[in-house]
């Protein structure tokens, strides 16, 4: 009789073990699923981020206001701001996409002296109304000029009159993070929106490269525009 009640005792733990391993399994299982999903998420939102800023960039609109001599594409007309990077944060609430008062300049020499600071993304300026996504916008200057006339429209001439003629050949990086999915300190996100989004050399460490050492998610757009005007040629 004891014999059968110490077998029944032994039965009843290894039954309790696999029970107890079945259902940690089950809670790995799902804590994987979960991440995975959040992930999943996290990228179409920041994708979402960027995407509303370049069509913001593209936009008949904002092409026709930045070609204004206050506009972010006529700020590379003068020689002096060429090899600049124009910078602004990203505010899609804000009733006014660009101004310079309101933008900053990353110079060829990496100096941020040229505008100021103002134009960085500071923490807590969020590109939406649900405080989570931060987006930063850079914009220069492209200088391939490696194809004679490839900034006029195809099929057009450059002795035409009231042919739109390109001015500008433009690239445009928009970089968005969610802050809130790592710890980094507000020093730390601040100082990396103050980092160049162009891979200079092997000891420059771009805004990208920043963001990705601090644990931050993030997701980083690149667009290359060519806007211009519709000038008339003087009779």
């Amino acid at each position: 009789m004891n014999h059968q009640k110490g077998t029944t005792l032994v039965v009843v733990l290894v039954i309790l073990v696999l029970i107890t391993f079945l259902g940690t399994i089950a809670i790995r299982s799902s804590l994987v699923g979960l991440k995975v999903s959040t992930n999943s998420q996290v990228r179409a939102l920041l994708l979402e981020n960027s995407n509303s800023a370049l069509f913001n960039i593209e936009d008949p609109k904002q092409i026709t206001r930045q070609l204004a001599r206050d506009g972010m594409f006529s700020y590379f007309s003068a020689a002096d701001n060429s090899d600049d990077e124009l910078i602004f944060c990203y505010k899609a609430k804000e009733t006014k996409f660009f101004t310079l008062n309101n933008a900053s300049v990353i110079s060829l020499d990496g100096s941020t002296t040229k505008l100021g600071v103002s134009g960085f993304c500071k923490v807590g300026q969020f590109a939406t109304g649900r405080s989570a996504v931060q987006s930063q916008i850079y914009v220069k200057k492209n200088k391939d000029t490696s194809t004679p006339l490839s900034a006029l429209p195809v099929g057009t001439s450059a002795g035409q009159s009231n042919v739109p003629q390109a001015m500008y050949n433009i690239s445009v990086t928009v970089i968005s993070i969610l802050p809130s999915f790592a710890g980094a300190s507000d020093s730390d996100i601040e100082g990396c929106f103050k980092k160049t989004s162009i891979k200079k050399d092997t000891n420059t460490q771009t805004v990208t490269e920043c963001f990705e050492g601090l644990g931050i998610p993030s997701n980083t757009q690149y667009a290359d525009y060519i806007v211009g005007g519709s000038p008339k040629l003087k009779s």
